[in-house]
């Protein structure tokens, strides 16, 4: 994620209400999640 991106979604979810304990817990996410093969394909089917 770039830095841009990372703003962009900082700035977004405090517009939704988010706290910053919330936003760091979100993009700590994003960055270290590792998909599963389940997940990856249930992703394909929902953008198909």
């Amino acid at each position: 994620m770039t830095n841009k991106e990372a703003t962009n979604i900082i700035i977004r979810l405090q517009m939704e209400g988010w706290s910053s304990d919330k936003i760091v817990e979100f993009i700590g996410f994003i960055e270290t999640h590792n998909p599963t093969a389940e997940e990856l394909e249930k992703s394909k089917q929902h953008n198909s």
